[in-house]
């Protein structure tokens, strides 16, 4: 472990300059990995939110990296309560979602699409995790054509009571599904 990047990390603030600094650090030392990992699925930790900021960073930038503690952020992300964590824990799954090449397995996809589906449904999750939650989805609809018919239920039911950035993102994923033979 390296006790001063975890001091800074639960100092840290959500200014961009702040997580940029400790995403450098990160970067340059990838063996501290397994304990970014454990700081950030660990929820008695009141700051797991921070290091959830840090793997949505390699997520979005390196989601490959993350290839092996994939089944340990999937088991967790279900269980994440702080609004903060489940921002970035639903840019985590949209990204891993994402990666080129592919390295989730079945299983592991299978769990993507339920933290998606259950984000979607309930009312107490925010429009950001909501909408990257559409994403998602709509990615594994091209390969699972029953969550064509699923999202297109949950959009219509959703529509006028949400946002207009989630009915910016509804429209987007609308047209995706509709190109999807």
């Amino acid at each position: 472990m390296e006790p001063i990047f975890f001091n800074r990390l639960a100092k840290a603030n959500a200014g961009l300059k702040c997580r940029n600094a400790l995403f450098d650090f990160l970067l340059e030392n990838p063996e501290i990995m397994p304990d970014l990992i454990a700081f950030g699925t660990n929820l008695k930790n009141k700051n797991h939110h921070k290091g959830i900021w840090l793997l949505e960073m390699l997520a979005e930038k390196k989601a490959a990296t993350l290839q092996p503690f994939a089944s340990k952020l999937l088991e967790m992300i279900p269980q994440y309560r702080h609004e903060s964590a489940i921002r970035g824990s639903s840019r985590i799954v949209l990204f891993m979602t994402l990666a080129k090449p592919a390295f989730l397995t079945e299983v592991q996809q299978q769990q993507c699409i339920e933290i998606a589906l259950d984000w979607l449904i309930k009312d107490e999750i925010k429009i950001a995790p909501k909408a990257n939650a559409l994403y998602t989805l709509a990615h594994y609809a091209k390969k699972q054509t029953w969550l064509k018919e699923e999202l297109q239920n949950i959009i219509d039911k959703d529509y006028t009571q949400q946002s207009a950035g989630y009915k910016a993102a509804a429209k987007e994923v609308l047209k995706k599904i509709r190109l999807i033979g």
